[in-house]
């Protein structure tokens, strides 16, 4: 009965990597704090670097003229950053990432600070971005980015002395108006040493676990001669499928009320990590499911939360029925005056985004999950008359963490699960001790939900030490650390990897530190039974599509950070056709759908190119990807065999990712993706239909959607191309001519007809420039760019390339010629994004590398 383990191997779900990789956010903090002195700036190409971190010199628009590519997961740029005094300090960087966004990791002194996001940015667009506080020391330091994704260009540092605010929350009340004496009494104890000291605490081991419920808090005293204030609890075992009586109310209750280990009364806190059936549609309601076959994992369920919002479903009735049970116990809680820190529904952002959740009920996004949320709020207190709670909701430090606040008046206590003595930044697990109080992560959180409610750890791998916890004023209203696994990486509590047991002894037997003999005698004593009533919250309707005629099923679409989350109720297939809203400037786009696929117990992600071209709408095929890449932020797959199977699993799923990441007006200039909106998603039409194209019909089912591979030759070869891709053309290049035939329903218009020679000559290669105007002169027939070998160089070339990049098609001797944008005798995808930066005149001259 495994519950950390599984959720702490980190197996990133459908959006944790794209060429993408989803958004999720750094530990941001900016207006919290104040600067102290000015900022010093470190370039880092000046730092030592690692693996396949290396200096490039290709953008002006660089600090310096230089910057540093970080390629690679596991690949590290480090800089020694002196500093007069020991303090802390607000570190800031710049980088650029124009391959999507992406996670690395902030280290100091060797101790990993936590994960950031990088936000995706156009090319040669950079951004500073604020990675929080720190602690440095007097002397040299060294701050480090370690790659865990990769993929991401940084050009400079800039560190400065730090003024950090007062530790203060001013909601300090229960949000229930209704809330029982106790629960009133606990919330003004718990505000009344915030910032000024830290409870401790610990949580207990589940039934069946491999030893028995005392175990921890016998090691605690053991080590210590002490105990924790506050007891951690699990309601596991109250659910209808294979529940059975724990004796987990009973033991709360004694903990609070009679203690066996103080005169004084403790403090208990418990989570809820209620399951559902693996095959929920086979299931019955009332029916027992063993635990083999429930689970919380989403991937592992057809369970749907967003229907729990539904009346009249079987998982809005199933949840009520998960409710039920839970109530009864909590109410056993409330008739022996016992309050309860509760925290159900926890770490539900999960990996960070939309759709990185590990637990069921995050599973369809931040707008489904608040509604849960408030559901199980209201239902609990109005429907049950369970007043005794004190609502503790867990939060993260991404940029994307407060969407999915459910709001101050639906919770208590902001709390934050750290668990960073395990480094996956080179796709597998490295455990290494640290006691970082992560005061940039406290303070982050603390003004995400502007300095009103207070921040607690509610679980954690090591405690940190007394030292950094004072030194780094990082306020934590509790530790909790999780229960010994049984095994070495999941002993958190006596593996003096995680935590030592002098750094134990020094925080339980300090004053900073709270313990359950230093609990006041009357804890439970000094509140005011509430009578108030909170006003009836409508949940919101869930979204139906109207799906356009000739279109199949639509995909439930929730947008994330710039990006789009789809979802259908059956698997993807071959392709997908994407509808969007453009502003009135916007002449061509391309982004990808993006696929998690699991082969072999190994997570991939699977890039499929889409291309707009003034048209608001695209087939996205998925017959062939443009790129895959393993989800630790590993290289590409480049075997082909692997690839085939990936790819056969890949359109297996029902989940991927809509990204857009190049937009441009009728000019060529480079404008933000936010003008190009994802309005509709949708399979194919379930019936067979067919599409005319000049004067042959190809037959397209809903089961196979293709495009034919040209093989451009000495011999006349067609190219058929659907009228959604990016120039809404079907491209011929034959020995004689070349012929752009629109193809749109049953229309069949030929234009642009260029003789082109075949007979390969030595030539001496032009250069191709860029004017002033953006238009690209006619040189020749050995232009580079020049692909289609039509004579000029424009997005149809950048197509056909894409096309070669991928395997889709076969160049002659000449376009291979003029495709090699890059100068290197390959081609390959580094050439297609060359020709799309020479388009939008981010580079003004082909080739970038001449010889």
């Amino acid at each position: 009965m495994e519950i950390r383990f599984m959720k702490k191997n980190l197996k990133r779900a459908l959006t944790t990597a794209v060429a993408g990789v989803m958004s999720v956010n750094c530990l941001a903090l900016s207006s919290v704090l104040q600067a102290g002195a000015a900022a010093t700036k470190y370039e880092f190409e000046s730092g030592k670097l690692t693996g396949d971190a290396e200096v490039k010199t290709d953008d002006g628009n660089a600090s310096g003229g230089s910057y540093v590519f970080l390629k690679t997961g596991g690949d590290e740029i480090s800089l020694t950053v002196p500093s007069e005094k020991t303090g802390m300090y607000t570190v800031k960087v710049s980088y650029s990432a124009p391959y999507g966004d992406k996670i690395q990791n902030l280290y100091v002194n060797g101790v990993d600070q936590g994960q950031c996001s990088f936000a995706s940015t156009a090319e040669g667009v950079w951004k500073e971005l604020d990675l929080g506080t720190v602690k440095l020391t007097a002397g040299d330091n060294t701050i480090a980015i370690k790659g865990s994704w990769g993929w991401t260009n940084f050009d400079y540092l800039t560190v400065e002395e730090a003024t950090l605010p007062d530790i203060t929350a001013s909601d300090t009340t229960c949000s229930d108006p209704a809330a029982t004496k106790e629960a009133d009494s606990l919330m003004k104890y718990l505000s009344s040493v915030y910032g000024k000291h830290i409870i401790s605490g610990q949580q207990e081991i589940y039934k069946y676990g491999p030893h028995d419920f005392e175990y921890e808090f016998k090691y605690i005293n053991d080590t210590t001669g002490k105990y924790p204030a506050i007891r951690g609890f699990d309601y596991l075992n109250c659910n209808p499928l294979y529940g059975s009586e724990d004796g987990t109310t009973d033991r709360i209750i004694q903990w609070v009320n009679n203690n066996p280990y103080s005169e004084n009364q403790g403090i208990a806190t418990s989570s809820w990590h209620i399951t559902v059936p693996k095959d929920f549609s086979s299931y019955n309601i009332g029916d027992k499911v063993d635990w083999a076959n429930a689970t919380y994992v989403p991937k592992e369920t057809d369970f749907e939360p967003s229907k729990i919002l539904e009346e009249g479903t079987k998982e809005r009735e199933y949840y009520m029925l998960c409710l039920k049970g839970l109530a009864a116990e909590l109410q056993k809680l409330q008739d022996a005056n016992v309050p309860l820190i509760f925290r159900p529904l926890h770490e539900a952002e999960g990996g960070g985004g939309e759709t990185g959740s590990w637990f069921w009920w995050g599973k369809e996004g931040s707008a489904v999950y608040k509604e849960l949320w408030i559901l199980t709020y209201e239902t609990l207190t109005e429907q049950y008359g369970l007043h005794n709670l004190i609502w503790e909701w867990n939060s993260y430090a991404y940029d994307t963490s407060a969407n999915w606040y459910p709001g101050d008046e639906y919770v208590d206590i902001v709390a934050y699960d750290k668990y960073n003595c395990t480094d996956w930044s080179t796709g597998s697990a490295v455990l290494t001790h640290n006691d970082s109080a992560i005061s940039s992560t406290f303070y982050s959180i603390m003004q995400k939900y502007n300095c009103k409610k207070m921040v607690a750890m509610a679980e954690n791998d090591s405690i940190p030490t007394l030292n950094n916890l004072v030194s780094e004023k990082a306020g934590w209203l509790y530790f909790c650390p999780w229960y010994d696994g049984g095994s070495e990486s999941t002993n958190f509590l006596t593996n003096e990897l995680f935590n030592k047991k002098d750094d134990l002894k020094e925080m339980y037997t300090s004053d900073y530190c709270i313990t359950l003999d230093e609990l006041p005698t009357d804890l439970y004593g000094n509140g005011q039974q509430g009578t108030g009533t909170k006003p009836s919250h409508t949940t919101q309707p869930t979204t139906t599509t109207t799906v356009p005629e000739g279109k199949g099923e639509a995909a439930k679409i929730v947008a994330d950070s710039g990006n789009y989350n789809i979802s259908f109720k059956q698997s993807i297939g071959n392709s997908v056709d994407l509808t969007f809203d453009l502003s009135d400037d916007v002449s061509k786009a391309n982004g990808c759908i993006g696929i998690s696929a699991n082969v072999d117990g190994v997570d991939y992600w699977l890039n499929y190119k889409w291309d707009l071209d003034s048209t608001d709408e695209v087939t996205a095929k998925l017959d062939k990807p443009y790129n895959i890449t393993y989800n630790n932020g590993k290289d590409e797959v480049t075997d082909a065999d692997m690839i085939k199977k990936i790819s056969d699993e890949a359109i297996k799923q029902k989940n991927a990712q809509v990204q857009i990441w190049w937009v441009a007006n009728g000019a060529g200039d480079t404008l933000e993706s936010s003008n190009v909106k994802l309005t509709g998603a949708y399979l194919p039409k379930s019936s067979s239909t067919s599409t005319e194209s000049s004067g042959t019909t190809t037959t397209v089912s809903s089961e196979e959607t293709t495009t034919e591979a040209t093989t451009v030759s000495d011999t006349e070869t067609t190219t058929v191309t659907e009228a959604t891709t990016v120039s809404d053309a079907e491209t011929t290049v034959a020995d004689t001519e070349t012929t752009v035939v629109t193809t749109e329903s049953d229309t069949d218009v030929s234009s642009d007809t260029t003789a082109v020679s075949t007979d390969e000559t030595t030539t001496t290669a032009a250069s191709t420039t860029a004017s002033n105007s953006g238009e690209v002169p006619v040189i020749g027939a050995s232009l580079y760019g020049d692909v289609n070998l039509d004579g000029k160089v424009d997005i149809t070339d950048a197509v056909l390339l894409n096309k070669k990049a991928a395997g889709q098609v076969d160049l002659n001797a000449q376009a291979t010629a003029n495709a090699d944008c890059m100068f290197n005798g390959e081609i390959n995808g580094d050439d297609a994004t060359t020709l799309l930066q020479f388009l939008v005149q981010l580079i003004s001259s082909l080739p970038v590398n001449p010889q």
